[in-house]
């Protein structure tokens, strides 16, 4: 456990409602949720632009680059020479979507 400073007139005006240590965790707790949404928003808004540039979603993205050489001859000479950038981007982006949506979820179930 960590302990922080709360200033004095925030402290005094969240002791009229109760108890200071439980009004300070409900803060937290929406203010955490409040960040992890917006993360997860921003994550999303990548993920569907370039599921955007390749017309395709992430998952098919990876199969058809591993299988079909036909498709990445296309993609170099007709969207993207530097595709693989845009790969590990996109894996970050959708891979994030996967893991704040999971600390999230803990955040809501406790």
């Amino acid at each position: 456990m960590i302990t922080v400073s709360i200033k004095d007139e925030y402290a005094e005006i969240l002791s009229n409602f109760g108890n200071l240590e439980s009004a300070i965790d409900l803060a937290l707790k929406r203010y955490t949720i409040e960040q992890i949404t917006t993360k997860i928003a921003g994550l999303k808004q990548k993920n569907l632009n370039y599921q955007n540039k390749y017309k395709t979603d992430y998952f098919t993205f990876c199969q058809k680059i591993q299988q079909d050489e036909t498709f990445i001859n296309y993609i170099e000479t007709k969207v993207e020479k530097l595709w693989e950038i845009d790969l590990s981007d996109w894996e970050f982006s959708y891979q994030g979507i996967i893991d704040w949506t999971v600390k999230l979820q803990t955040i809501l179930l406790v």
